[in-house]
């Protein structure tokens, strides 16, 4: 099957990105695989046995949907005409693909649905920040919220078939938006090879501005209002002096108004570290030298991040939203903590820390669940199974 998967996103940015990458490699030994995206500054992704139809350059902000929009408007006529497509997979319900459908029906189309505007506005209006402290993707997203909206229930409605990530962004779609077209949920999988346990020092070799951190506690995603920086702040101000741990941020965005808050907050350059954007091919490496991955979202709906450090070995504590609780076993293959609540994340950080043992059978125990349930294999092949129906269905 003739596949062209559609997102400004692959292999940056953020979970659909990464998501985009696992389920290509996976379709492309059965299937050819085109993917239709952005660019970064500095060049193309290399991948192997995948097509890459790359429209244009564009930096992390609310306009790269916007700009793709417009370059994919211009570019599917003759894209279909030269490769004729079998199916289009899209991931941006809401607004990278809706011009696409609003032009006319060319091929069958499945949508994978990661999030909804609705349960990120949910999230970023629960960060309680002021609306000058907010990244422009996050003011646009509370503007244009009527518009967004809207254009989201006619993409869903339009679509041959819908791939929810979640149980929780399923009912979120079907009881709020009423979706209703032919749909299945398939959790987000990873490849469990690459993200796996390794050697410390092959890590450091990587990232060694870590070497000397003692008891690290990752953060990895946006740096945004709806991710929990700031519950992840005064968390770190709370946490016991006695355990000493290292809270590093990985990720895109403006990381100056969060480490004012962290200075704000008495945290110092070692005790806070911000290292910025790091690759999706670096952060294999990353999570390995983590002694906890924390991910204090207001609003989730299936993270990448929480598998990738699952997978790598490394324990978590995640805020129970969304779609967190399908994936953690509280107590068990992590910590589940109510979401903007400093002081329980805090107790959570110290207590796997404290507790060795604890921390080696969470991270065993979870790395088991990550290659049972979550593979990436088991995902491309149940979402080929969804583009044969479709096809059949259309035809």
């Amino acid at each position: 099957m003739r596949v062209a998967m559609v997102s400004p996103e692959f292999l940056s940015w953020g979970g659909v990105g990464s998501y985009m990458k696992q389920l290509a490699d996976h379709l492309s030994p059965e299937h050819e695989v085109h993917v239709i995206c952005l660019g970064k500054e500095g060049g193309a992704p290399q991948v192997e046995n995948i097509t890459l139809h790359v429209l244009g350059t564009a930096e992390d902000t609310f306009m790269y949907n916007n700009q793709f929009q417009v370059a994919l408007w211009r570019s599917f006529d003759k894209l279909q005409k030269e490769h004729e497509f079998d199916i289009m997979h899209g991931n941006h319900a809401q607004m990278a693909d809706i011009m696409f459908k609003v032009l006319g029906e060319k091929v069958p189309s499945v949508t994978t649905v990661h999030s909804t505007i609705g349960s990120q506005r949910m999230g970023t209006r629960s960060s309680g920040l002021p609306a000058n402290k907010l990244e422009m993707s996050e003011k646009m997203t509370l503007l244009l919220l009527p518009l967004l909206t809207t254009l989201e229930k006619v993409y869903m409605k339009r679509s041959s078939s819908l791939i929810y990530v979640s149980d929780f962004i399923r009912d979120w779609c079907q009881d709020r938006i009423g979706a209703t077209c032919a749909s299945e949920v398939i959790h987000n999988g990873i490849d469990t090879d690459l993200f796996s346990p390794r050697d410390r020092d092959e890590c450091l070799a990587h990232f060694p501005d870590l070497e000397g951190a003692e008891d690290i506690v990752l953060f990895s995603g946006r740096m945004i209002a709806l991710k929990g920086i700031a519950t992840a702040i005064e968390a770190a101000s709370l946490v016991d002096p006695s355990v000493s741990p290292t809270f590093v941020f990985a990720g895109n965005g403006n990381a100056e108004q969060w480490k004012a808050m962290a200075a704000k907050a008495g945290l110092s350059k070692d005790e806070c570290r911000f290292i910025g954007p790091v690759s999706y091919r670096e952060m294999p490496y990353l999570y390995p030298l983590a002694s906890l991955f924390m991910l204090p979202s207001y609003s989730e709906s299936f993270p990448m991040t929480l598998l990738e450090a699952m997978a790598s070995g490394t324990p978590v504590v995640a805020s129970k939203v969304g779609g967190v609780p399908e994936m953690i076993v509280d107590g068990t293959t992590g910590i589940l903590v109510p979401p903007k609540d400093a002081a329980a994340l805090a107790r959570s950080i110290e207590t796997v820390l404290a507790d060795r043992d604890l921390a080696r059978k969470m991270s065993t125990d979870a790395r088991t669940r990550v290659l049972e349930e979550f593979s990436a294999a088991v995902m491309a092949r149940r979402t080929a199974d969804v583009y044969k129906r479709t096809v059949e269905a259309w035809t």
